[in-house]
């Protein structure tokens, strides 16, 4: 019988949420810098925040194609991310890696993340976080990050998990796993599994 599937976030559940938005207003100082434009600032933060990530890239690279500014700059925020655990390894929720090694034996483990294909393996190393899941999906670098569509693509590939454990609210994306009928959990609830 196949271990029932837990899938999970990595920010916010592992690493604390100041790992992901730290590097993110570090990025946006090099595009700011880089292109000259202070008004970009007005996108750090906000939901649609590409919209201004591409009209930077656009200043930055304007002969590339929008694959070689988008691979461009989410290098550059994967790096900061990698940067950022390795100098704040306090960062990490140490509690909770012992957690999920507990119910490991019980469930497959898998990560779904909008960090990239090329750099999870770096971020998770930097965290020391390898060998946890049993299988990770990750975004691809060249193309905006959409954790729907990840979603999507792992049912695709693995089928429905059991459950969805996250560490931060992410309203749209609980509500599509529960359009799904797929439990959301928190670190709380390892506890009972």
């Amino acid at each position: 019988m196949e271990k029932p599937i837990i899938a999970t976030n990595i920010d916010g559940f592992l690493i604390k949420h100041r790992a992901f938005v730290e590097p993110h207003k570090a990025v946006w100082q090099v595009l700011i810098e880089k292109t000259g434009n202070p008004d970009l600032a007005k996108w750090i933060g906000k939901k649609d925040y590409f919209i201004g990530v591409n009209l930077a890239m656009d200043a930055i690279m304007p002969q590339a194609t929008r694959e070689e500014k988008t691979l461009q700059v989410r290098k550059w925020y994967q790096e900061a991310v990698v940067d950022y655990i390795q100098k704040n390894p306090d960062s990490i929720f140490k509690s909770r890696i012992k957690q999920l090694k507990k119910i490991k034996e019980k469930y497959t483990l898998a990560l779904i993340t909008t960090n990239t294909v090329d750099y999870i393996t770096k971020i998770l190393e930097a965290g020391k976080l390898q060998g946890i899941y049993h299988m990770v999906l990750a975004s691809e670098t060249e193309k905006e990050p959409k954790k729907q569509e990840l979603i999507d693509l792992f049912i695709k590939i693995y089928g429905k998990p059991s459950y969805y454990l996250t560490g931060k609210p992410e309203k749209e994306i609980e509500e599509k796993f529960k359009q799904l009928e797929i439990k959301v959990i928190t670190p709380k609830d390892l506890k009972s599994l």
